[in-house]
């Protein structure tokens, strides 16, 4: 059966507006691209944005005061992604919101037409049908390249054109998209802060699914996203994607791979996968970036503070 793009029944957006408060992490943000996520935005009445001591924070302020709808958090330091999500997630508390969603979007993420409104209303399908719903999301297309990645179930990635569900279950969930029922995220107690970045979501996920919580994915919702500075593409048995990431970035790549890998509620299939990748990544970013010493560097540091426990920002 040929996948459908077109939704079984036309959805009313005045739930998803009062019911899903997005979240929005910022670090130096391109104010321009910023600036076409929170546009998106713009009709919901409740909007967090949490900003982890940004250099360019007079821009970033004075975008923010445009819109109404958008309650911000400026933060002198910057304390991850992790921490920062569970701050903005507490703003919501201090409220007393019981029964919403929570949206976590990157600062570099722009959710296209209907995307968040389908999130929604698929979560309600499946809480309706007595799913434990831990997190839904949207399929990603990366900026730079155009490139859509799909959703892994079972260890193995699946296409558009390999799907026939509207939505279906998967391993896991990119952060940014993430649509979350909020007591799921107070019952696991949000992230481990001390991740600081990357791996962030993968651990909630398999936490979630360790407590019986279900992952879904949907390619009716999409997200044009940023998976790093750029993408590459390579040939490993058919043609793959890597986003080319900032050699800091491997540093907490590798350290948290490390910490994963220590974790019982993390499945053996995972473990086993994630250590082809690391190698994969040691030996193209270690051989052919023009910054391999840099990468490689970074690399060795954070698998020896995976080894040695040490966690949070990376020290020096």
């Amino acid at each position: 059966m040929v996948f459908s793009m077109f939704l079984e029944k036309e959805f009313e957006m005045c739930d998803s507006l009062k019911y899903v408060v997005p979240i929005i992490v910022t670090y130096n943000p391109d104010i321009k691209r910023l600036g076409y996520l929170i546009k998106s935005l713009v009709l919901f009445e409740d909007v967090k944005l949490i900003d982890n001591g940004s250099k360019n924070i007079e821009s970033l302020k004075k975008l923010c005061l445009q819109y109404k709808n958008i309650e911000t958090l400026f933060l002198e330091m910057n304390c991850g992604l992790a921490d920062a999500q569970n701050q903005a997630v507490n703003l919501i508390e201090a409220k007393k919101r019981n029964n919403v969603f929570v949206l976590l979007l990157d600062q570099d993420s722009v959710p296209e037409d209907k995307c968040i409104d389908v999130l929604y209303n698929y979560a309600i399908q499946l809480k309706a049908q007595g799913v434990r719903l831990g997190v839904i999301g949207p399929a990603l297309v990366d900026t730079y390249s155009d490139s859509k990645f799909g959703f892994i179930r079972d260890n193995r990635r699946f296409y558009l054109d390999e799907v026939t569900a509207s939505f279906f279950e998967c391993d896991g969930i990119n952060s940014s998209g993430s649509l979350i029922p909020l007591g799921v995220w107070q019952e696991l107690r949000g992230n481990k802060k001390e991740l600081f970045i990357d791996h962030v979501e993968t651990d909630w996920c398999f936490r979630a699914r360790a407590a019986g919580y279900r992952c879904y994915g949907t390619f009716n919702a999409v997200l044009s996203h940023s998976m790093g500075e750029s993408t590459l593409r390579y040939w490993l048995f058919g043609w793959k994607s890597m986003p080319d990431r900032a050699p800091e970035r491997h540093y907490y790549l590798f350290r948290n791979s490390v910490f994963l890998q220590k974790q019982k509620y993390v499945p053996g299939r995972w473990k086993s996968k994630n250590i082809l990748k690391l190698l994969l990544t040691l030996g193209y970013f270690g051989v052919f970036h023009r910054q391999r010493v840099k990468h490689i560097s970074n690399m060795h540091t954070g698998f020896i503070d995976g080894i040695t426990n040490r966690q949070g920002a990376k020290k020096g």
